[in-house]
């Protein structure tokens, strides 16, 4: 996550997909943008130096022919295409700027060794139950984006995620010109990409003839994207946010699409490029073929007949099968345009109880998994500081045959609380709950220290976060002078503070909504302990994922646990900003609104300049964190675990971190 052009650490959209980083959990530029970006700022002359070198190289490239024959390389990952590549490919014979540099960059050298298995399958565990939908506009599930859109859809462009995330490589997108002061991309697509066959259709049922043949990826696909993302019908609040300043977008033929926005913005390039199409063929239609006419098509998307049934992409992997409560299965999509990744198939069984996840690992039913907190603790931990001989001979987790690494994630997790409701909207109230929540030592135990006290929204790496914030350590004397000067205090002596609220006499009693997993559950009987200390009686509801969204979605919470992955950059506006707070289904879901914070969140998405850039979000962070909207719990730290089936196991910089694109499975029994 970086909040400037430059140094390391927007939400490209299929990081929103996740919420978004996705590609979502939403929840935007190649080094060649940075230079854009510092052209236009004005500021550095070095920057506007290397972007005129660069222009002319690219001239020189199309005068002399090869620049066509550079480009294919490029694309396709550097040569062997003739076996490795469908025919999908680059052909750009007469830009409209050719005296634009190209946005995209190399892409990074990231491949398996020659000669590894090319038919193995690879099974991570699906651990929150079936997915709300699998319609990738109206999907803010972290799961979706980072196990499905990651890997069965493909954008205009993907960030180098390896090495340097701050540039930016083609995918569907062979070049990409930006023009009139930065605010015009022109997009050439590449020729020969077609859609998946849809997973979850009865071929055989004559209703569904309209659907069958092949059809080709064209532009028309990117407007259709576009056309549902904007349409105020549309139930996708939570990234509606990052296309406001968007003023135009046209198909000027199959291969060429334009996107035009209205002011240059800092995020525009991110979100442009990181564009997914949508297959229009399928979504524009209901389920015997009829077109949905054009005023209703919003609503008609909204329940759309194949929401459920399936995802549909272009990318390295198609989705094969979707068994509800069963399993989500993908296949290597042999017609992909790029180089094949070595695991043929995927299997996601699903579940909802995460208690599970160990069991599957050990059992070879799951091949990676992601490990509570608890269960690392159980089965790594304990064991570090124990004499082998003491060790289990046959358990995988300490004889080699299940391997784990903990990750920094770029994630924090927070409890929400509801200010449009009258208990919480005063600022005093909320930090008072955070002084009375004993955040270190619930990492330390709870969390066995996976993970750092969270304090802001920004990541300290990154510059955006500022550090002179009062860390509001754990102090009941301090929050309850907080609580007496909202004017909570123990009229009736009951043992419970109460205030009169609305003209009625109001305990201070409230339900928290909490994620259904033991360490969460350990964390709230804490919180409720420390609070009855206080007068304040905690009711605890925990609910699987599904229903928390839900609830959440149509805030139906006093106070609810949740989480956010973070973007390579930053965008406050979506979480933060006073216009998302009533927008349905959008992510600032507790009612922050503060004027001046709009001012700011506004002002950093037109400013360019890298200081600028951190001051501004400092004192987004500092409006923030006086306001408690949230109280910030951690910084979480990922347990991954894995078979020793699965070979060249890595992790990325971006969501999803357990990228197994380059990974393969060599079965050993």
């Amino acid at each position: 996550m970086r909040c400037a052009p430059n140094p390391p650490y927007n939400p490209a959209w299929r990081s929103m997909k996740q919420g978004k980083e996705s590609r979502a959990w939403v929840l935007g530029a190649s080094v060649v943008v940075v230079l854009l970006l510092g052209a236009i700022s004005f500021q550095i002359d070095s920057l506007e130096k290397q972007l005129i070198a660069q222009s002319g190289q690219l001239r020189a490239l199309g005068e002399s022919g090869e620049r066509m024959a550079a480009e294919l390389k490029r694309i396709q990952g550097g040569g062997e295409a003739s076996s490795k590549t469908s025919g999908a490919q680059c052909v750009v014979d007469k830009p409209l700027h050719p005296e634009v540099p190209d946005l995209l960059q190399a892409a990074e050298p990231r491949r398996p060794p020659p000669g590894v298995p090319t038919d193995g399958e690879f099974r991570f565990g699906w651990s929150s139950g079936d997915p709300k939908t699998l319609n990738p506009i109206l999907s803010n599930a972290g799961e979706v984006g980072d196990w499905l859109s990651a890997y069965v859809d493909a954008g205009i462009a993907d960030r180098n995620r390896w090495t340097d995330p701050d540039k930016w490589h083609g995918e569907l997108g062979c070049r990409v010109e930006l023009t009139d002061e930065f605010k015009e991309y022109t997009i050439y697509l590449r020729h020969g990409v077609k859609w998946h066959v849809p997973a979850g259709i009865d071929w055989a049922d004559p209703k569904y003839t309209w659907l069958k043949g092949e059809h080709p990826l064209t532009a028309q696909d990117f407007v259709f994207a576009l056309d549902m993302i904007t349409n105020p019908q549309v139930e996708n609040g939570f990234s509606k946010s990052y296309f406001e300043d968007l003023e135009s977008w046209k198909a000027l033929d199959d291969y060429t699409l334009v996107v035009r926005w209205k002011k240059r913005t800092y995020q525009s390039a991110g979100v442009t490029l990181g564009l997914s199409p949508l297959p229009r063929f399928l979504y524009a239609f209901a389920e015997d073929g009829t077109p949905y006419p054009k005023e209703t098509i919003g609503l008609k998307f909204n329940q759309h007949w194949y929401n459920n049934r399936g995802y549909l992409g272009v990318g390295a992997y198609r989705l094969k099968r979707y068994e509800p409560g069963r399993v989500i299965e993908l296949e290597r999509n042999e017609d992909y345009y790029g180089e094949k990744p070595p695991i043929a198939r995927v299997a996601y069984p699903i579940y909802t109880d995460q208690n599970q996840t160990v069991l599957k690992l050990k059992s070879g039913e799951v091949d990676l998994g992601g490990l509570r907190a608890g269960q690392y603790r159980e089965e790594v931990l304990q064991w570090k500081d124990r004499p082998k001989a003491e060790w289990p001979s046959n358990d995988p987790f300490l004889n080699d045959r299940i391997h784990c690494q903990v990750v920094d994630a770029p994630v924090f997790d927070y409890i929400g609380w509801n200010g449009d409701k009258p208990m919480f909207s005063d600022a005093r109230v909320r930090t008072a709950m955070t002084l009375a929540l004993r955040r270190r030592e619930i990492i330390d135990k709870v969390f066995v220290g996976l993970g750092d006290v969270a304090m802001g929204p920004f990541l300290p790496e990154t510059g955006c976060h500022d550090p002179s914030v009062d860390p509001l350590e754990f102090d009941l004397e301090r929050a309850k002078k907080l609580l007496q000067e909202a004017g909570w205090s123990d009229s009736d002596s009951d043992g419970l503070l109460d205030k009169e609220i609305q003209g009625v006499r109001t305990p201070f009693e409230f339900t928290l909504l909490i994620y259904a997993a033991p360490e969460y559950t350990a964390e709230a009987n804490i919180f409720k302990e420390d609070l009855l200390k206080l007068g304040i009686r905690l009711k605890i509801e925990s609910a699987e994922w599904s229903l928390m969204q839900k609830k959440m979605d149509e805030k139906q919470f006093d106070a609810f646990t949740g989480a956010w992955g973070l973007g390579w950059e930053t965008d406050a506006y979506q979480i933060w900003h006073s216009s998302q707070a009533d927008i349905p289904k959008g992510s600032n879901r507790v009612g922050f609104r503060n004027k001046e914070a709009d001012k700011l969140i506004e002002q950093a998405r037109v400013t360019f300049g890298v200081e600028e850039r951190r001051t501004l979000f400092r004192r987004i962070h500092r409006l923030i964190y006086d306001a408690q909207p949230y109280t910030f719990v951690r910084r979480r730290k990922l347990p991954y675990c894995w078979s020793d089936d699965v070979k060249g196991v890595a992790f990325a910089r971006l969501r999803p971190q357990a990228d197994f694109s380059s990974w393969y499975v060599s079965r050993s029994h």
